[in-house]
């Protein structure tokens, strides 16, 4: 152990990453589906470290937390925004709904139970499963001017109230959406999902019931053209009577010939097709006779990600956007994935396509670019983040946290985890109208998010040091109980709130709530009990909407709990 001292007192900064270390490994471990994540492992690690009584600068926990916070609000900008729209209001109202009943059920409970301001903004960052809370509460308690020692002891309470209510807020959530609400709804699951796919998807057949495919094989095959229906016309002629099956190389003896829509084919010539089976299978009678030729089907296929910026494309299903941009245009360009916050959309002809939402496509390279330019901007190669934008970005937010209005003689402030948030919004927003500024790619906004909020907890952890297992022992009973509540009142709330008032379709409500109480995992859980992708529709919105309100709920405790 004087080792362990000695090392710590000349080098603390190992505490945080060895926390980091274990917490991650103990966030892997699986019990019956369920993991507690790296956030919470390293909180819990940490409080354990801290029993060492390890101290470190506390501008590097601000640090972690506006790395974290800005990340989440860029995320969720184009999302935020992008909901408050006719066709999102609802799935709007819906969060604020969830979030105002948690609002609400925490002071209720504090009031009830005595908690202080430390105990309930840990209740209401755990039980929601909201680690932001936690920052943007710890920041408003200390711009409270409190002695040290009671900071610290307000800093201990909120750690372990967030450890003790995090795992029922994470697994309790699962468990309720995915067989307590539909009970308690009356609805089979799985057959809404099927009646939903079949609304959304125009009657199109479906590959396997409960699951769209994200990417329909395309083959290429190689004909010789001998038929009157080839020779002699071009190339824009010819595939004219096609239906998803493209030209992609042209031999004429030893030469290479370009596929220009205007280039004439002639007998003997050897076409490379690629395309759907069965549209490549019918083009072929078109052309000739099948042809066994290497040379004709080396042709290049590329893949871009193309983030949707175009005003013309946001708001319109992906059946309008294909009619919009012509299958002529789309020969030899198909849609392999349709990303939304990083996750996975179901491809279904009234799908709605928003801003900020990605398209995975595969082509020929000077296909996808003009296709690229339709819909919005390709992901540059390299995945380079624009440090300068996003460097201006955090600034920015953290001068708007700074600025105080008074309001019937009591100041009135963001805090810089509100400000950085509100500023992230807004670059996020701003980098799906103008593209060229503001380049993060989704692994960089990962490590920014994921690496912040880790820190984040595990500095936390370590800062609430011997004073949380008193914390622990004296009321951790009564935070228990009081989490579940927490968690419970307000997706009940909202479960009913959306069935009756907003009557939302049952997969997508699900969704919501999963959404509004900001747990991904549980959208998995949905996913896996409704046997489709369709949940995901009602989960980005929520999500978003949810992720800024609950952040900013944070202060509200500390302000009005005593």
């Amino acid at each position: 152990m004087d080792l362990v001292h000695n090392i710590l007192k000349s080098a603390p900064e190992i505490a945080l990453f060895v926390a980091l270390f274990f917490g991650h490994l103990l966030g892997r471990v699986k019990f019956k589906g369920f993991s507690l994540g790296g956030v919470a492992g390293s909180l819990l690690v940490a409080l354990v470290i801290g029993q060492l009584g390890v101290a470190l600068p506390e501008a590097l926990k601000a640090v972690c937390f506006a790395l974290f916070i800005y990340a989440i609000g860029f995320k969720s900008g184009p999302e935020f925004f992008g909901g408050l729209n006719r066709s999102s209001i609802k799935l709007v109202i819906s969060a604020v709904v969830q979030s105002v009943a948690a609002l609400v059920i925490v002071l209720v409970v504090a009031r009830v139970c005595g908690f202080g301001k430390g105990y309930a903004a840990g209740i209401g960052a755990g039980a929601l499963t909201e680690t932001a809370t936690m920052g943007t509460a710890g920041d408003a308690l200390n711009r409270l001017g409190l002695p040290a020692d009671q900071l610290n002891q307000l800093t201990s309470q909120m750690a372990v109230a967030f450890a003790i209510s995090y795992i029922f807020g994470t697994v309790g959530i699962i468990l309720f959406v995915r067989s307590i609400a539909p009970r308690l709804i009356g609805v089979d699951v799985k057959k809404a999902a099927r009646e939903l796919e079949a609304q959304l998807s125009e009657g199109a057949p479906l590959t396997r019931p409960g699951f769209i495919t994200p990417f329909r094989p395309v083959v290429a095959r190689a004909f010789e053209v001998s038929l009157d229906k080839a020779v002699g016309h071009t190339v824009a002629e010819l595939t004219r009577q096609f239906e998803r099956a493209s030209v992609e190389r042209i031999l004429r003896g030893e030469s290479v010939i370009d596929p220009a829509p205007n280039t004439v084919l002639q007998a003997g010539d050897i076409v490379g097709l690629s395309g759907l089976l069965k549209a490549v299978v019918a083009a072929g009678e078109f052309i000739g006779h099948e042809v066994e030729n290497k040379e004709a089907l080396s042709f290049p296929v590329a893949v871009a990600r193309v983030v949707v910026t175009s005003r013309n494309i946001a708001g319109k299903t992906l059946l309008q956007v294909r009619d919009q941009i012509g299958m002529q245009n789309l020969q030899g360009v198909y849609l392999a994935a349709f990303r939304r916050q990083g996750l996975t959309m179901p491809i279904l002809a009234n799908a709605e396509v928003r801003r900020g939402d990605v398209f995975e496509l595969a082509g020929r390279p000077g296909e996808l670019d003009r296709v690229a330019a339709i819909l919005g901007r390709a992901e540059p190669a390299g995945g380079k983040s624009d440090l300068v934008y996003h460097a201006l970005g955090i600034v920015a937010g953290t001068l708007l946290g700074l600025v105080a209005v008074t309001v019937g003689g009591i100041p009135v402030t963001l805090g810089v985890g509100g400000g950085v948030l509100v500023s992230g919004l807004c670059f996020g927003w701003f980098h799906t109208r103008y593209p060229v500024f503001g380049a993060l790619p989704q692994p960089a906004q990962w490590i920014l998010s994921e690496f912040g909020l880790s820190a984040f907890a595990a500095l936390v952890g370590l800062s609430a040091g011997p004073k949380a297992a008193a914390a622990f022992q004296q009321e951790g009973t009564t935070l228990l109980l009081a989490g579940v509540v927490v968690t419970l009142v307000p997706i009940v709330t909202a479960l009913y709130f959306g069935k009756f008032v907003l009557k939302l379709h049952p997969v997508i409500l699900l969704g919501a709530l999963c959404g509004g109480q900001t747990v991904a995992a549980s959208l998995t859980a949905v996913s896996e009990e409704a046997d489709s992708m369709t949940p995901v529709l009602g989960f980005t919105v929520t999500y978003a909407v949810s992720n800024v309100l609950l952040a900013v709920w944070g202060p509200v405790f500390v302000a009005l709990v005593r």
